[in-house]
């Protein structure tokens, strides 16, 4: 089934591009530097030894560059380089916070292709905090396929494929094409989102928080604002998250974001309830103050409990986009 989603995805949109344009004009464009860095102190007992230890952060620094030219019909060009200075081994394929990508985008939705976020990372996760949710993030030789707003509906849909017969992404791959996609739909209205989401590997490549591999997850998320008052600069929303992960269980989510002038407030709790393991709960707390709109300081930590096993992680960081 994976190998057809894989075709549809990446005949679709260029059948549609091809009908869209038939020639290609000279015209403005323009490209973008732009990153961010973030330096702090981590204080916490989540070591081999159980210990308190003070660590100073600096693994956080991003640079990248994106640009887009206008060609004709309404049809635009455009690219993204993202890198950090340090990756973790292996992220050449999986995850890593590394992108590379070329695309076209019109009234036909938007292609993409070359390593970039999964449709299961930006569709579904709107209470998530990193911490416990598995799924890939990132995955190179990627062909993607996105339509928003469908008709002016609020509605989206987005198609993702691994095209990686060498099995260098997905290693030890059961096919010679496609070896991984995702599949997503979401709804945005005026105060409210609910997205739902699947994403599959042909062989056991999604990591979990606990240990061993999966190779399917299935999940949806949900957002509501119930408050919100953009003169005073305030705002409440509420999120909710459900993953169901194969072979193993389920994982929740909930998180509330409070904002209000130059301040945000977040608290949530995240839970891994896997079938043959005891049960792992997070609970988060985060307070963020702006000095300006791309530089602010945060200060953030969770409490860890696992069965019998408990502790704690905090964060003090200074954080500047660019």
């Amino acid at each position: 089934m994976g190998k057809y989603i894989g075709l549809a995805v990446s005949l679709v949109p260029v059948l549609a591009i091809a009908a869209d344009s038939d020639r290609l004009l000279d015209s403005a464009s323009n490209t973008t530097l732009y990153g961010s860095i973030e330096q702090g102190i981590k204080v916490g007992d989540l070591n081999k030894d159980d210990k308190t230890r003070a660590e100073y952060l600096s693994d956080h620094v991003r640079l990248g560059i994106r640009g887009e030219e206008a060609l004709n019909n309404g049809l635009q060009a455009f690219f993204n380089f993202h890198f950090s200075h340090e990756e973790k081994d292996g992220s050449s394929g999986l995850n890593g916070v590394r992108e590379a990508h070329v695309g076209l985008k019109g009234s036909f939705g938007k292609l993409t292709l070359g390593r970039q976020k999964t449709s299961w990372k930006t569709t579904v996760g709107k209470a998530v905090f990193d911490e416990l949710t598995p799924g890939i993030e990132r995955m190179s030789k990627m062909i993607r396929y996105d339509l928003d707003n469908i008709a002016g509906s609020g509605f989206h849909i987005s198609l993702d494929g691994v095209l990686d017969g060498s099995h260098e992404v997905i290693a030890n791959g059961k096919t010679r094409a496609f070896n991984a996609y995702d599949a997503a739909a979401g709804y945005q209205g005026r105060n409210f989102y609910v997205g739902v989401g699947y994403q599959r590997t042909s062989v056991d490549a999604i990591e979990t928080k606990l240990g061993g591999k999966t190779n399917e997850l299935i999940g949806a998320s949900v957002s509501y604002t119930p408050y919100e008052n953009k003169d005073r600069e305030q705002s409440l929303t509420l999120a909710l998250d459900y993953h169901h992960h194969a072979s193993f269980g389920e994982y929740f989510a909930a998180s509330a974001d409070y904002a209000f002038g130059r301040q945000k407030v977040r608290a949530g709790w995240e839970m891994l309830d896997y079938d043959k393991q005891k049960d792992l709960s997070l609970y988060h707390l985060g307070y963020r103050y702006y000095f300006s709109p791309r530089t602010y300081s945060e200060l953030k930590g969770f409490y860890r409990k696992h069965g019998s096993d408990d502790g704690y992680v905090t964060k003090l960081m200074l954080h500047h986009d660019f």
